[in-house]
């Protein structure tokens, strides 16, 4: 009988410790994704997606934002990836189709949206009137009412075929430079429909409210951006994003490399030409794009995939960029 009692007991202690077990891996399911229903991607964050992938433009006059969408052809359900441009989002995202299609090969529809008012000079002229960034956050919310209701119906005309599903309930934010200021505030406005933020070199000038609820976020900073010629201030760049977010939180910060390397190589040369922002001569910009892109392909599968692939990231030595600074906040 005693003997029976110690092994009831034992198993009663070894249910509960499992009960616990089950229960802890339960919560961090739940704080890096929600119910997998999505492409997965198993591969190499870092090598050459599998996936063949279109882009689809769709107009001012139809959506409430330029839109530039790049979707893998293959008919599944993708999580959603909802991209700004430097300057607030005036810089269009065909600027960076290159690192948005290597991401998208990875299991993403890639969303990149430009703000750019009808009200211009003249066609094609891009208004530089400075706004506030309210204007901003307000239509970009628009338009992702936008492409949440009408993106699958769009793509499926374009294929001439349906079941193509953006899952707008595993969406993350991306941006780079100051066009990730909307979408902050965005987020603190409305901060359920995301689920992640790849926040690659951002930049603000009135990002003052820390971030109270958990989101994950992968910060991207390098170390040319903030030397003159200036394009990161010293303040309210990366470095500041970090510190005003809330744990789960990582930040890179890249040696040798500056602002203008997230750019398609032809804008990146021009930019380089105008020392707009201080450049590096010897950059490697396929090599440093295919950095971005692992990067962001593992935290993008962890947080919207359900694929734990964080290992990519924390494995510094074994990335092809060396890092001045890495930290992560993980224990929360």
């Amino acid at each position: 009988m005693v003997k029976q009692v110690v092994i009831c007991s034992q198993l009663v202690s070894n249910m509960s410790r499992l009960s616990w077990f089950v229960l802890f891996v339960t919560f961090l399911t739940k704080l890096w994704t929600t119910a997998q229903a999505v492409y997965v991607d198993d591969g190499n964050p870092f090598e050459e997606g599998d996936l063949d992938v279109l882009t689809l433009s769709i107009s001012q006059n139809d959506a409430p934002m330029l839109t530039k969408v790049y979707y893998p052809t293959r008919i599944d359900t993708y999580a959603v990836l909802f991209f700004t441009g430097g300057y607030q989002g005036d810089i269009p995202s065909e600027l960076y189709s290159d690192v948005l299609v290597r991401i998208a090969r990875h299991g993403y529809v890639v969303i990149g949206v430009d703000y750019m008012p009808m009200e211009t000079v003249q066609a094609n002229v891009r208004d530089r009137t400075p706004r506030l960034v309210g204007d901003h956050t307000q239509k970009y919310m628009e338009e992702l009412q936008w492409v949440t209701k009408h993106l699958e119906g769009r793509i499926a005309k374009q294929l001439n075929r349906t079941g193509l599903v953006p899952d707008f309930s595993h969406l993350g934010i991306g941006c780079h430079s100051a066009g990730c200021d909307p979408l902050v505030k965005m987020t603190l406005q409305h901060h359920t429909f995301s689920k992640a933020a790849l926040l690659l070199e951002p930049f603000s000038f009135n990002y003052a409210t820390p971030v109270t609820f958990k989101m994950p976020a992968l910060i991207l900073g390098t170390e040319l951006s903030t030397q003159p010629h200036v394009c990161v201030r010293p303040g309210q760049g990366y470095n500041h994003f970090y510190d005003m977010w809330k744990c789960p939180r990582m930040l890179m910060e890249v040696k040798g490399h500056g602002h203008c390397d997230m750019y398609n190589e032809t804008w990146y040369k021009a930019c380089q030409l105008t020392h707009f922002c201080k450049t590096n001569p010897d950059v490697d910009i396929n090599k440093y794009h295919g950095f971005v892109q692992g990067i962001s392909a593992a935290f993008l599968t962890t947080t919207l995939q359900g694929r734990d692939k964080l290992q990519y990231i924390t494995n510094t030595t074994a990335l092809p960029v060396e890092l001045m600074e890495f930290k992560i906040d993980m224990n929360c």
